[in-house]
């Protein structure tokens, strides 16, 4: 079943810090059952996104999804990465 969430502002965690805040993202779930992020980069640290375990972020109104980051891609000001299951 395709599953298509978006919002504005979220952030890519590497434990309590911010390694990037994104916006206009989107998340996808592909028919494999995978989640693929895409969003605009606001701001981001270099070493803090090659650190692992990294979290996207997401808030809601009753509080924040969040998805574990298996794989990340950034082209310019946009960032593209593949999401593991919703924790």
């Amino acid at each position: 079943m395709p599953l298509r969430i978006s919002g504005q502002d979220a952030a890519i965690r590497w434990g309590y810090h911010a390694a990037a805040v994104v916006r206009s993202w989107t998340v996808t779930r592909e028919d494999g059952g995978s989640y693929v992020l895409a969003a605009a980069i606001v701001s981001s640290d270099a070493y803090r996104l090659s650190q692992r375990p990294l979290v996207f972020v997401a808030p809601h109104a009753k509080g924040a999804w969040r998805w574990p980051i298996e794989a990340l891609q950034m082209t310019g000001a946009s960032l593209t990465a593949t999401l593991g299951p919703k924790e």
